[in-house]
């Protein structure tokens, strides 16, 4: 027979088994901070007023360029009827239409055709008003003489009646044209004249004087 023992303190049977629970988990000490939260509040507040500042300043720009993009097209219509009006507007025709009559009826007979004609007016008087307004003594004399030129085509293949009236228009649009021909022509020349003492001038006329 075995000999029965005291378990006491020591015997399993009185052991308790403690509960398996994890240890709680600690909080760094910068979340319970105040100015932690602070600094958050701050940045949060400057993000949504930056966010909202650049929504506004992408408005205005897509608003602007809407505006600009309407201007433009405004602007371009209006450019094109100014143009198609100088083109080929009445104040234009009460020039080009007897002068191109004129052409018409005096071409034949000549090797260049009337249509060759026509052109080699413009372009001679464009050619000799962009000379002209860069100094070209020689252009703006030649800018005259196709002045006087168109005229008398206006006068001779202008209705009787209204020859007068044509010729004055030729002379008041040629008149403006002549404006930048004729701008440098008028523009004021300074010439500076340095006059300089000889060497020993002084001394000579103090000797003089003695």
């Amino acid at each position: 027979m075995e000999p029965q023992f005291d378990a006491g303190i020591d015997s399993p049977a009185d052991a308790s088994t403690a509960p398996n629970v994890p240890a709680a988990r600690r909080v760094p000490a910068w979340v319970t901070r105040a100015d932690t939260w602070v600094v958050a509040g701050v940045l949060t507040v400057l993000s949504a007023l930056a966010g909202g500042a650049l929504w506004l300043l992408w408005k205005l720009i897509t608003g602007l360029i809407a505006v600009l993009d309407a201007g433009g097209e405004i602007a371009g219509d209006a450019g094109r009827a100014a143009a198609g009006w100088l083109a080929t507007g009445p104040i234009t025709r009460t020039i080009t239409t007897p002068v191109h009559a004129y052409i018409d009826t005096h071409a034949a007979g000549l090797p260049a055709t009337a249509e060759q004609l026509r052109w080699g007016w413009l372009l001679t008087g464009v050619v000799l008003l962009v000379a002209a307004s860069v100094g070209a003594r020689g252009a703006r004399i030649g800018w005259c003489l196709h002045g006087v030129s168109t005229a008398a085509m206006a006068w001779a293949a202008s209705p009787p009646d209204n020859r007068e009236l044509a010729v004055a228009v030729t002379a008041a649009v040629w008149s403006l044209l002549a404006v930048p021909a004729f701008a440098r022509a008028t523009a004021p020349r300074h010439t500076t004249i340095v006059i300089t003492r000889p060497a020993g001038a002084d001394s000579a006329e103090s000797q003089v004087t003695r």
